[in-house]
């Protein structure tokens, strides 16, 4: 049988089940498709297993694909760990960090961070995901996550970095034209720009009382996005609730104003959350440090 390099197939092919694409897989790896298709190949045939049913319009993993999708995924992992802790031993900043945020927190200063610490650190490779929705970080391969709000009791670890503060807002335009809400109850009679990435985007919270609520509203205008949602709420079309770093520069300039500030809830904070198994990371560790210690922004 002709040796392969079989980590490097390894890797190769989970690349092409996560991109659910030999073009993908080859466009990230910078190299022709052919090759990852002749990688995929190989690795079947070592495995003497077809991994993938593949038609002109769709790829699917087989039940054998399946089962040693989880397999690669843990040899790999245990190599990489390995090389973490040659990494240490040899006292070198070097190897791979994926990081997952959530969209528009590039904002919060730590896009910034991240790019001066691998300037300092230029043996240190990143990955960044950005993406409104819920990271099973083991599961994905993260190292890194950046969550905003109150984190459910899990067995990841969690660094606090900052805390951000959440508004209602709304155009000086939109205000001329409609009028001020005078308690939340009342949005229901407004125009609501809602972030549907949100788990809840029709349920907004507010204090009263020193006591949570919400209030359920309906979307005139709904995005999966919450530049978008400030975007259009700053050209007056309606009132929503977004934190400080995607509104900060509508603030600055006058476009948009909070309102219900009576009612703002306290400070969420944003936390850096890596699994428990990566303590021994020597890398992680200091470049979690290092955006901890060189916050580029309050928010």
């Amino acid at each position: 049988m002709r040796k392969i390099d079989l980590l490097r197939a390894m890797r190769t092919f989970l690349l092409v089940t996560e991109k659910e694409s030999f073009s993908g897989a080859a466009r990230e790896l910078n190299i022709v498709t052919s090759a990852v298709s002749k990688q995929v190949v190989d690795l079947e045939t070592h495995f003497a297993a077809q991994l993938l049913y593949r038609t002109t319009r769709a790829m699917h993993l087989t039940v054998e694909g399946t089962y040693y999708v989880e397999r690669f995924k843990d040899i790999l992992s245990r190599i990489d760990d390995l090389e973490d802790i040659a990494n240490e031993r040899q006292q070198r900043i070097a190897g791979h960090i994926r990081i997952s945020a959530p969209l528009g927190s590039s904002q919060l200063g730590i896009l910034q961070s991240t790019s001066d610490f691998i300037k300092q650190y230029p043996q240190v490779n990143i990955s960044w995901m950005f993406v409104n929705r819920f990271v099973n970080m083991v599961e994905e391969g993260v190292d890194l996550s950046v969550r905003v709000g109150e984190l459910p009791d899990s067995s990841l670890v969690a660094r606090r970095y900052s805390s951000i503060k959440v508004h209602f807002v709304a155009s000086p335009e939109y205000i001329a034209r409609f009028g001020l809400p005078n308690h939340p109850k009342d949005l229901v009679n407004h125009q609501c720009i809602l972030d549907s990435s949100n788990r809840q985007p029709g349920r907004w919270r507010y204090v009263e009382n020193s006591r949570d609520q919400q209030v359920s509203v309906k979307p005139f205008i709904e995005a999966n996005d919450g530049d978008v949602t400030a975007k259009f709420s700053a050209d007056g079309h309606g009132i929503a609730q977004l934190p400080t770093f995607l509104i900060q520069q509508y603030l600055d300039s006058g476009k948009l104003v909070p309102i219900l500030a009576d009612f703002a809830f306290k400070p969420l904070p944003v936390s850096l959350v890596f699994p428990a198994n990566k303590l021994m990371n020597t890398t992680l560790k200091t470049l979690i440090n290092y955006l901890i210690e060189n916050k580029k922004s309050k928010a």
